[in-house]
């Protein structure tokens, strides 16, 4: 019987045993193995944010609701749970020294970019501790990220913590976006925060014929069955007496300004806040569903709504005042009138102009109402200031007066209501249930009012100071405005009857 030889082992070369796959085979497998699944991860999530980006820009996202407490908090958590994730590491360095240094670098550019906003007057305003959390991740999410991407490079556990940092940065930016944003309720849906704001162009109201009032065949780029509930149109008043560079408005036009030749329609100048758009009256606000549901119940009349720019730019915040922030009052009490006579033909009756304002805006529907009662003789402050104010009082004089304080005591409404009478002027002051100081100034400021014969209204709505509650206010307010401003007595004549 011929006995079998038994191979030695060679030097330096494990013993492979039958069935057995070295822990090198194992690695290499698992290398293999992740190398497609990661690049898969990373050019799915490449595409679907290059077609995100491309059907936001074409306006094919502008229905999707921003305003989703819920499902902002889970977007949040998952950006959180990602970022966490990619600090997976058992090296000592990245544990102790590396993390250590990103999240004290986030924390102070975190408190420099409060500090910078403060001081630089852009955003006065306080708003909650959880804000810097939030931001604070986003900072975190985005000077981590270049960091994993070079670290363990090959590993398994390196293209994971890669995977999970680039999913951290738009998961953080986009919670944090929608949680800020819940809390003012400034965007609610993804076209209002992009500024599409599907108004026809002005140039459409070029061919209008506006001594019959109710030819609609200049509209072309709108069916007249649309006219139905009125017509939101992109319209800009020049700066021609003020040189105010503003941003470009719209205005809600309704039913009756197409079938009527009796153009003495209410107006309603919008005013909003700081930080926001000319736009935010009409879609956060909730003005242009609140003007047409009332038109659509008053045989298509309601005021005529005029949004307009006060700020010049979204940080901005001038207060309506003549200044070194611009020459808003100008702006707003000669150009805007006169651009809206001359273009669209409406008649200038104080008895049937009022502004409406949230926020700086309340602030400045006051201080107009009382200061050029020749001209408005409606007002609607909602949250506003006792006057204009940037925060502290020397700022507030240099940079709103350019040092004047006879042009800031001109602009104070206690003062103004104080010493003058206005027999013929309504006012609203409206304040959020949970907006203790609103509630406050709006009931001082009520007692002035009325001290000062104006017809005043006090109105406490659910909500806090943010567009939510404006909406629901200026939804409450409107139908006993329109009474004050003569909406019911509007001579509607059709197109073609004698005048």
């Amino acid at each position: 019987m011929t006995q079998g030889r038994v191979s030695a082992p060679v030097a330096g070369v494990p013993e492979r045993r039958c069935g057995e796959v070295t822990d090198a085979t194992a690695v290499r497998a698992g290398r293999r193995l992740a190398r497609p699944v990661a690049t898969g991860l990373v050019g799915g999530s490449l595409g679907a944010a290059g077609s995100l980006v491309w059907a936001a820009a074409a306006g094919r996202l502008d229905r999707v609701p921003l305003l989703n407490g819920p499902a902002a908090v889970v977007i949040e958590c998952l950006g959180a749970v990602a970022l966490i994730g990619s600090w997976w590491s058992t090296d000592r360095r990245w544990v102790r020294r590396t993390l250590p240094l990103i999240t004290t670098g986030s924390a102070v550019a975190t408190v420099l970019l409060a500090a910078m906003l403060n001081l630089s007057g852009t955003v006065t305003d306080e708003y909650p501790p959880s804000f810097a959390v939030w931001v604070g991740l986003v900072f975190v999410a985005l000077v981590g990220l270049p960091l994993v991407l070079r670290a363990q490079r090959g590993a398994v556990r390196g293209r994971l913590r890669r995977i999970a940092a680039a999913t951290a940065v738009p998961l953080t930016m986009l919670g944090t976006l929608m949680l800020i944003d819940n809390e003012y309720g400034v965007w609610p849906q993804v076209g209002d925060l992009l500024g599409h704001n599907h108004a026809v162009s002005g140039g459409a109201l070029s061919g209008f014929d506006h001594t019959a009032y109710g030819s609609t065949a200049a509209l072309s780029v709108r069916r007249p069955a649309t006219l139905e509930n009125g017509l939101v149109v992109a319209l800009d008043p020049p700066g021609t007496s003020s040189h105010f560079r503003h941003r470009a408005g719209v205005v809600y036009l309704p039913p009756v300004y197409f079938r009527s030749v009796t153009m003495d329609l209410p107006v309603l100048i919008m005013l909003g806040g700081s930080p926001g758009t000319p736009l935010d009256w009409m879609r956060a606000g909730g003005a242009e569903a609140t003007v047409k549901s009332y038109a659509a119940t008053h045989h298509g009349v309601a005021p005529v709504l005029i949004a307009v720019d006060i700020n010049g730019s979204i940080t901005g915040d001038s207060e309506c005042v003549n200044g070194p922030q611009g020459n808003v009052e100008t702006y707003l009490t000669e150009d805007v009138p006169a651009f809206m006579t001359a273009t669209l033909h409406l008649r200038r009756n104080p008895a049937r102009w009022g502004v409406v304002g949230f926020s700086e805006g309340g602030t400045c529907a006051l201080d107009l109402a009382v200061t050029h009662q020749g001209m408005f003789r409606h007002f609607v402050d909602l949250s506003g200031d006792t006057k204009p104010s940037l925060g502290g009082p020397h700022h507030t004089l240099t940079a709103l007066f350019g040092g004047s304080r006879r042009a800031q005591q001109a602009h104070d409404p206690l003062r103004a209501l104080a010493t003058h009478r206005y027999p013929n002027t309504t006012g609203w002051f409206a304040a959020g249930a949970a907006d203790s100081e609103a509630i406050l100034i709006a009931h001082r400021m009520s007692a002035a009012a009325q001290n000062a014969g104006i017809t005043q209204h006090e109105l406490t709505v659910a909500g806090g100071h943010d567009w939510r509650f404006a909406a629901a206010a200026f939804a409450q307010i409107l139908p006993q405005l329109c009474t004050d401003m003569g909406c019911g007595v509007t001579t509607v004549t059709p197109r073609g009857s004698p005048t």
